[in-house]
């Protein structure tokens, strides 16, 4: 899929690269970071210019936000419906449950350190009526971290992208296992630690 993404991009030019990244905002399964990183070596390589593909990626990247705070907000009662068992439901309860802890700053980690979580908190955020300002704010710096970061690492590793794609993909759901494991061993401790001061 990589190739025919960055075929997509030599093709479409910056406009692709920002429908790509709007779609993985989207929750599309598309290797977002990858192709971010390719980009990045062909900037190195002096192909193409890094302004216009940040811009463009970072436009994306905050349309694919929007769109997904907005499906969460004007379609929650559906959403809830569809999501009522299985993964989605699961994957939409880790997301409201880290939104409400976090607030602003997970809104921002969540765009770039714990990315795979970024869609479905954009989702909850949305059906949880979180501030629009707020989530417009927080998720636009955290994009451009992502976006420039990605683009950073694409120029300084051009010659070994693809296999840091996948150290960098694997630490990041290492990450977000992690965390999701501290929350719920927390809410655990200080269910136990209730009980036992009830009894």
């Amino acid at each position: 899929m990589t190739d025919q993404l960055l075929q997509f991009v030599n093709t479409g030019g910056s406009l692709a690269l920002a429908l790509i990244l709007m779609a993985s905002c989207l929750a599309v399964p598309v290797p977002a970071a990858l192709v971010m990183m390719a980009i990045g070596s062909l900037v190195e390589q002096g192909e193409i210019e890094a302004l216009p593909f940040f811009l463009a990626g970072l436009a994306g990247s905050v349309v694919g936000d929007q769109l997904g705070y907005l499906i969460g907000h004007t379609g929650r009662s559906r959403v809830r419906a569809s999501a009522e068992h299985g993964w989605l439901a699961a994957t939409l309860q880790k997301a409201e449950r880290f939104e409400t802890r976090w607030g602003d700053l997970g809104i921002f980690l969540s765009r770039w350190l714990l990315s795979p979580m970024g869609p479905w908190i954009n989702l909850a955020a949305g059906m949880t009526g979180y501030s629009w300002a707020r989530f417009s704010l927080f998720g636009l710096l955290g994009e451009a971290v992502w976006v420039a970061g990605y683009l950073a690492l694409g120029v300084t590793f051009s010659r070994s992208v693809e296999m840091l794609s996948e150290l960098l993909g694997s630490l990041t759901w290492f990450i977000v296992s992690a965390l999701v494991a501290g929350i719920l061993g927390w809410k655990l401790f200080t269910l136990a630690r209730t009980h036992r001061r009830r009894r």
